[in-house]
């Protein structure tokens, strides 16, 4: 039996650091006003949990790590958390590639964590309803679970569109759970401001994840063609040398 290699390797460095590049510039670009929702969209908040669906949790977290980190260091006015903010698009990509890997247990599991630990919290028990809107992670999670396996690496455009989009909004809501609970602590935000965005937070990351599907599909089929390894195909060709 071959011994199996790490998905890191799999991935390219330059490959990886190409992402990351692109993941900080895309700080630098204007947001966009999401119409009816108050919120925005940015290039950035897509390409993040595609990094772990197109190389991997730890290829792909590790990219959207540095990529945050250095999106932080050229646009600090989108530094809200301070200098580990990019811990959360690790997390993000990172929820991505295990959803991308069937792996689907993770997510949920992370994402169940964040809104329990959330009621620890005085000011999370006022809030109560804020982890109602997690669900839309976990309910996409487990579509995934139970349907969705091989969506990502499908043959047919549609399946792998939706596999794509349940996978990064998986990841999405590992993040926002997690930026959430870390707002609580910090900020110490009333409830008031908490049901303010308990409808336009999970239609926000439900329209990112739409946009993570329209970049992340073409991806999925063109870069192969160029022998660029990704999403389920890394674990695909690990299993073929065993």
């Amino acid at each position: 039996m071959a011994n199996k290699k790490s998905v890191f390797i799999k991935t390219h460095p330059a490959i990886l650091a190409v992402w990351a590049a692109l993941i900080a510039v895309a700080s630098l670009l204007p947001s966009i006003p999401v119409i009816g929702t108050g919120a925005t969209f940015s290039i950035s908040d897509v390409m993040i949990p595609l990094a772990g669906v197109l190389f991997g949790q730890w290829a792909g977290g590790i990219a959207a790590g540095i990529g945050g980190l250095i999106g932080q260091l050229i646009a600090p006015h989108t530094v809200i958390f301070g200098p580990f903010q990019f811990v959360l698009a690790m997390l993000g990509a990172a929820g991505a590639g295990f959803a991308m890997q069937r792996k689907w247990i993770i997510p949920i599991v992370t994402i169940a964590f964040f809104g329990i630990v959330w009621y620890f919290s005085p000011l999370g028990q006022s809030a109560w309803f804020t982890p109602i809107g997690y669900l839309v992670g976990i309910l996409g999670a487990l579509i995934g679970w139970f349907w969705g396996g091989k969506w990502v690496s499908s043959s047919n455009r549609t399946l792998m569109f939706v596999g794509v989009f349940l996978t990064t909004l998986a990841g999405m809501v590992c993040s926002w759970s997690a930026g959430n609970f870390w707002a609580l602590l910090m900020f110490a935000l009333p409830k008031e401001v908490w049901a303010a965005v308990l409808v336009i937070a999970p239609v926000q990351r439900i329209l990112f994840a739409l946009g993570a599907a329209i970049i992340g599909t073409p991806l999925l089929v063109g870069l192969p063609k160029i022998s660029v390894p990704v999403g389920q195909m890394i674990y695909e060709k690990d299993d073929e040398e065993d």
